[in-house]
């Protein structure tokens, strides 16, 4: 019987890691979410922009689901880095915008052409 109850408890624990291991990225957005309204609370942000700063988060929580883009593409080798920016840039279909959103250290390598 001992042994019984050691290994419910045992097996609840685990499938509890499981879960909380599962949903890690969900409830890391949910804390920064709650740390960013603190912040605009605290500096009483107008409400209308209080939504825009929010609807940024939930609009990159939706895109990227947490991921970091710019820790993915600090971890790259420069070379990859250039090229994976140039075509995001170049996928967009809009140069002008494109241009300005690109990381500056990138816009020397455009070939004139594009330009």
């Amino acid at each position: 019987m001992f042994v019984g109850v050691i290994i419910t408890a045992l097996t609840i624990a685990n499938i509890q890691s499981l879960v909380t291991s599962v949903d890690a990225p969900r409830l890391n957005y949910q804390r920064k979410m709650e740390m960013i309204k603190k912040y605009m609370r605290y500096r009483n942000l107008p409400k209308g922009l209080q939504d825009r700063v929010l609807a940024f988060y939930d609009y990159q929580w939706a895109k990227l689901k947490g991921a970091d883009e710019q820790e993915f593409l600090m971890e790259l080798p420069q070379t990859l880095q250039q090229q994976v920016t140039n075509f995001m840039c170049r996928v967009s279909g809009h140069l002008n915008e494109s241009v300005n959103a690109c990381h500056p250290k990138y816009e020397p390598h455009f070939p004139s052409s594009t330009l």
